[in-house]
């Protein structure tokens, strides 16, 4: 038996798979408000689908392992995200209201 070397197949750029989130298309009326209920909306969508394949994968009735932990994982992300962004806006409301003019 003997051995030989395997060359390894490049890659082309249509095989490449990266994730991307969901896009916030802006409202109708372009408010702030809205386009904070849009993520807001598409966080807790996240978050329950996560939910949602957690318990799946506890009850038995699926077997991605791999894909409910990058579930859990995105779900995370998406509400520290949140919780920052929510930090930084009332980081900048009390230093608006500190200002003198």
């Amino acid at each position: 038996m003997s051995l030989r070397a395997v060359e390894p197949t490049p890659l082309v750029a249509s095989e490449i798979v990266r994730p991307t989130a969901p896009a916030i298309a802006p409202s109708a009326d372009g408010s702030f408000e809205s386009l904070m209920s849009q993520a807001l909306g598409q966080v807790n969508a996240t978050d329950q689908a996560a939910s949602a394949k957690a318990d799946a994968l506890a009850a038995g009735a699926i077997d991605d392992l791999h894909g409910t932990m990058i579930s859990i994982k995105e779900a995370e992300i998406s509400v520290k995200l949140v919780g920052t962004v929510r930090n930084k806006l009332l980081d900048a409301f009390q230093e608006l209201w500190r200002t003198s003019v």
